[in-house]
């Protein structure tokens, strides 16, 4: 189950090239906030999900913590932020990448930065706002 629940959450926070959105005007102003612009977020980002800092299997999050303050985490294997005891920060997940091989060997084989990359031109930033409000009040995605 903790597995279907990632890969849902993955899939759905996704769309085609051009659909994508922009962040709300409250996830953009929390993004500023926690990390200085929308660059420092893909930077942290990319910090968090390369191979040195989540080694083999796993999922980089950003997630809403108790403070309602937004922060980037990363879980092992299945894990996920939702999980009691799960490693990293605890907090309701909007956004999350599958950094497992499976998820960008075909097209990137060892190459997982670039993969991490790329994948930012596919967030479906309108659901990932919607996320975030909820998160706000306490909700984390279902499915």
């Amino acid at each position: 189950r903790r597995r279907s629940y990632n890969h849902d959450f993955f899939w759905v926070e996704m769309a085609p090239k051009g659909k994508t959105g922009k962040p709300s005007d409250d996830l953009a102003a929390a993004i500023d906030k926690a990390f200085g612009s929308m660059d420092g977020l893909k930077e942290q980002w990319g910090a968090a999900a390369a191979p040195a800092a989540r080694f083999g299997s796993g999922w980089v999050w950003l997630v809403v913590d108790d403070a309602k303050d937004l922060k980037i985490t990363s879980t092992p294997n299945q894990d996920n932020p939702l999980m009691d005891g799960a490693e990293g920060t605890a907090g309701i997940p909007v956004l999350g990448i599958d950094v497992w091989e499976h998820a960008y060997y075909l097209k990137y084989q060892n190459r997982r930065p670039e993969y991490v990359s790329a994948w930012w031109d596919v967030v479906n930033w309108d659901q990932v706002s919607s996320w975030y409000a909820d998160a706000l009040e306490g909700k984390a995605p279902q499915f």
